[in-house]
């Protein structure tokens, strides 16, 4: 919850207002630079091509927004009579940032400086802002994070889509820290100790990256994630001790990492877990018992694979699943599915099925749409699905003309359509 913590962006009712607002004088500041929106507190200044921030900005403003400009560099004194502002928006230029250019800015809380093609970023330039909660740098060409101890109440920091090298002191002065995108930097390694102090940690996205191994001490003092981000890593050898204490992790995203197996107890301690992504792997079988302690699961995917084979019984330990995604994937046969009773989205689209079991639909009492595209089913018992709202069943043989006495009587089967 941080106050305007995304660029705010005036739809066209809006700007009737502010065109209202100005017409008629209300609660417009009297100065105002060129073509800006003013107000009272808050000036708008984005997308204007501007080359220099300009003059006429009142002392008192708290929200300044200066996005989506052609600004270069910032004069050292050019916040010098903004000691209230709050909220400072640089995102979208091309700036070069000299050390104090921030130094007056005491209160600040809140600072993009996302896209700016900025390669590097000194301790002295982010050393007073004592007072920054949420910081924003992504999409930028930053190769370090410097270990600045100013930054005591940061909550909120996004890195992502840069050339960043962490070393072990990188997040050592941030102790607020609950929010961390590190997607998309080419990452090779992490260092072994280098989150411990991360205490407060609940999302951290590492995505696109190309991390091959997890330290085997990573995790271990972050009890309090709720969100881990691994996808598009090449993580192929993960251990039964990979996730260790993430007491309340609620989603874990592992996807495109080309896993061939893993320990069943991989996921043993994650009890919390509501959705769980290992799509677009190489896994050719699922271990037994590797849901056995996800009770509380909701959404699993496991599109994309080379599965096979499904056990007997392999989701009777999670009967709050809501979503199964099976589509992409090896299998020409199905198992019953128990314990399934609140599942309401199956997709099974691209696999090799000619059919389901007579009782597959037994225990699918809440199921709305059964997805199956682009398999090989033929005539088949539809009774079990009569009370599904959506089977789609296009590119089988039983959406030819020759399985329409089959399902003539069955109004939800869809020939046409192939997503839910």
């Amino acid at each position: 919850t941080f106050a305007l913590q995304t660029q705010v962006s005036f739809g066209p009712m809006e700007k009737i207002m502010q065109f209202l607002i100005i017409l008629l004088g209300i609660g417009v500041s009297s100065a105002c630079p060129v073509k800006c929106f003013c107000y009272p507190k808050l000036v708008d200044c984005r997308g204007l091509a501007l080359q220099n921030i300009p003059p006429y900005i009142r002392s008192g403003t708290e929200t300044l927004f200066l996005d989506r400009n052609s600004l270069i560099s910032i004069p050292h004194n050019a916040f010098g009579d903004f000691a209230n502002l709050s909220y400072l928006g640089l995102s979208n230029n091309r700036l070069h940032l000299q050390n104090y250019t921030f130094e007056p800015l005491l209160k600040l809380q809140t600072l993009d400086l996302s896209a700016n093609h900025l390669s590097e970023l000194g301790e002295i330039l982010l050393g007073n802002l004592s007072n920054l909660t949420w910081l924003n740098l992504a999409n930028n060409k930053l190769g370090r994070f410097p270990p600045v101890t100013s930054l005591a109440k940061l909550t909120y920091l996004d890195l992502s889509n840069n050339e960043l090298v962490v070393f072990q002191e990188t997040f050592k002065h941030l102790p607020q820290l609950d929010t961390l995108f590190l997607n998309d930097n080419q990452l090779k390694t992490l260092p072994e100790t280098g989150f411990d102090q991360l205490f407060l940690l609940e999302v951290l996205d590492l995505s696109n990256n190309d991390l091959r191994s997890l330290p085997s001490r990573f995790f271990n003092n972050h009890r309090k994630l709720t969100d881990l981000r691994l996808d598009g890593n090449r993580l192929k050898n993960l251990t039964a001790t990979s996730f260790p204490r993430l007491d309340n992790l609620q989603y874990l995203t592992i996807s495109g990492n080309g896993i061939i197996n893993f320990p069943p107890q991989l996921f043993g301690n994650l009890t919390k877990l509501l959705k769980l992504d290992l799509s677009n792997n190489s896994l050719t079988f699922l271990p037994n018992n590797f849901l056995s302690n996800l009770a509380a699961l909701q959404v699993l995917k496991l599109s994309d694979n080379f599965i096979d084979k499904l056990a007997a019984g392999i989701f009777k330990y999670n009967p709050k699943l809501l979503y199964l995604h099976l589509d992409s994937n090896n299998l020409s046969t199905l198992p019953v599915f128990e314990g399934l009773q609140q599942l309401e989205e199956l997709t099974l689209s691209f696999n090799r099925l000619v059919g389901f079991p007579r009782e597959f639909a037994d225990n699918l009492i809440k199921l709305e749409c059964l997805q199956a595209t682009s398999n090989l089913i033929g005539q088949w018992d539809l009774e079990g699905f009569r009370n599904t709202s959506s089977v789609l069943l296009a590119n089988n043989p039983i959406c030819s003309s020759k399985g329409e006495e089959a399902r003539v009587q069955f109004t939800n089967i869809d020939c046409a359509k192939n997503h839910c």
